[in-house]
């Protein structure tokens, strides 16, 4: 076969690449958009499929928009941009049905719209640069598209304001002669209720000390950071405060998130992400209620307000300890949060309690297999599943079904605007 090929994109699979067919086989494209016709060069062949990149559009589709960022295309952080906003919620809602096939055999259940990110850009409020060494300079970014090179930038139109505030302020910082400010990475976290944000620099062992204190001095905007050099860090005590929604007669509930723990990226849609798991959870102020990867209590603590009891379950030992700490600062004592993994939290809960109406997962992207079948045993009247990687919430979501429980309707939502990726809620009732 010829390296390179002529290809009409058909359509958007999940990963963001395009796919189009030639010579018999099924070829994907990155960066291409459905009627497109490109010329592709060939990067890996497959006995079903190939692999090419980009070469030339020949015919451009008419859905093809102007990237606003300079880096798209270079940078693997979005896949996209090319694309408008509307199309990009169609892919990601054409991608989920297709994930859902092996379901709809099985069961009939409801997919509502999309809710849509209240705003397509500057939204991160956290991101995680690699540092690379440039000639006798430092640059930070994001590693390109299937590789470990660094594509150097100075701001991304996908940050918060705040930490594309930061990030240029870093720049800047280790473009100065003075010193060696050589940088593995940078990690910016910010909260827009404090209008501030926290950094941890790894990699700088020659006045990696002096440089952070200068940094934070001259900045309005950094209230705390951290530097690892020969292996030695800690992220301390550094918390960022956010507002979450309370129930309509109260107040919001505040939580302090530690640095190092998992809070969505998205602070605005995660405020939807709150709200519909909240209606769909539909407590009445006596069930019990089991939260499983419950982090530092973005889903327990406003579902708190109107539970009986709520038992937290979160690996990291530190957002626990915030957890704990939220409920007391909120006034909510119905909370008991530990420290183990999902399926140890489903024995504890066993042991603490009778029986749960309401089961609530929000896993990483591996997903929560092997807390299922505890789970199950404590046989919870509804469980809402939250994930972000439809692949491994359909798997899932087939394994629940065997052990009893039935999908009654998903809920989408795009928390991440410009990427392929696709946050979704699954409500199941025990049969």
């Amino acid at each position: 076969m010829e390296k390179q090929l002529t290809v009409d994109i058909e359509k958007i699979v999940y990963g963001g690449k395009g796919m189009g067919r030639a010579g018999g086989k099924v070829v994907f494209v990155p960066f291409t958009a459905p009627g497109d016709r490109v010329r592709a060069e060939i990067s890996k062949e497959k006995k079903n499929y190939l692999e090419a990149e980009l070469r030339t559009i020949e015919k451009p589709s008419a859905k093809r928009i102007p990237p606003f960022c300079p880096v798209f295309a270079l940078c693997g952080g979005c896949h996209l941009q090319h694309l408008g906003y509307d199309d990009q919620v169609s892919i990601k809602e054409e991608n989920l049905r297709g994930f859902l096939h092996r379901l709809f055999s099985r069961q009939r259940f409801e997919i509502l719209p999309t809710l849509r990110a209240p705003q397509d850009r500057g939204y991160r409020i956290r991101a995680q640069l690699k540092g690379s060494a440039a000639g006798s300079r430092t640059i930070l970014g994001f590693y390109g598209i299937r590789s470990h090179r660094v594509v150097g930038i100075d701001r991304c139109p996908l940050l918060h304001p705040l930490a594309d505030e930061i990030l240029r302020e870093i720049c800047r910082a280790i473009r100065r002669p003075e010193g060696n400010y050589r940088l593995r990475g940078a990690d910016i976290f910010v909260s827009p209720e404090e209008k501030k944000g926290i950094i941890r620099l790894t990699g700088m062992e020659t006045g990696g000390l002096k440089f952070l204190q200068g940094l934070v001095q001259n900045s309005s905007v950094i209230k705390g950071a951290q530097w690892e050099a020969k292996g030695r860090t800690s992220w301390g005590d550094l918390l960022l405060r956010f507002l979450l929604p309370g129930e309509p007669a109260t107040a919001p509930v505040e939580v302090s998130i530690p640095a190092g723990s998992f809070f969505q990226v998205n602070a605005l849609q995660n405020m939807n992400l709150i709200q519909k798991v909240r209606d769909w959870a539909d407590l009445t102020g006596r069930e019990r209620v089991l939260d499983l990867f419950c982090g530092a209590g973005n889903l327990s603590l406003p579902l708190a307000q109107k539970a009986g009891k709520i038992w937290g379950v979160d690996s990291d030992p530190a957002a626990i300890s915030a957890a704990k700490e939220n409920a007391r600062r909120n006034g909510l004592k119905n909370c008991f949060f530990r420290a183990v993994r999902a399926e140890a939290g489903v024995s504890w809960a066993l042991a603490e309690t009778d029986r749960v109406d309401l089961a609530v997962l929000d896993p990483p992207r591996a997903g929560a297999a092997e807390a299922l079948v505890p789970l199950a045993r404590l046989r919870p009247s509804k469980i809402l599943y939250v994930s972000c990687e439809p692949p491994t919430l359909v798997r899932d979501l087939v394994r629940l079904g065997d052990l009893g429980y039935q999908l009654t309707r998903l809920q989408p939502l795009d928390m991440f605007p410009q990427t392929y990726h696709l946050e979704v809620i699954a409500e199941l009732v025990r049969t």
